[in-house]
């Protein structure tokens, strides 16, 4: 599954470091600076299609990450929690992160 640039943009964000230099480069550039393709092939001197399958490999390297861990999720329903000042379910959330095996 294709994921858009903001949801890619927010895995990057937490698994970012988790990514080789080159990857987080590519995908940084791609998600959060705009890029084309071309314009990334340019900058880092690979290919489009190089580019290209950079970003898919990323995409499904930080989709796993997402999947076995579960941290962007996490950080958005605490985001949302915090922000709407509700105790009950920041303590709701941290209980359910914290219980799962």
């Amino acid at each position: 599954m294709a994921l858009t640039k903001i949801q890619l943009s927010r895995l990057l964000a937490v698994y970012g470091e988790l990514l080789t230099d080159k990857q987080k480069e590519t995908l940084t550039m791609y998600c959060d600076c705009d890029c084309s393709l071309s314009e990334i092939a340019d900058e880092t001197g690979i290919s489009r299609q190089g580019v290209r399958d950079a970003i898919v490999k990323g995409e499904a390297i930080l989709t796993r990450f997402e999947e076995a861990l579960a941290l962007a999720e996490l950080k958005k329903e605490l985001a949302v929690a915090v922000a709407r000042q509700d105790k009950d379910k920041v303590f709701e959330v941290a209980k359910q992160f914290v219980s799962k095996e």
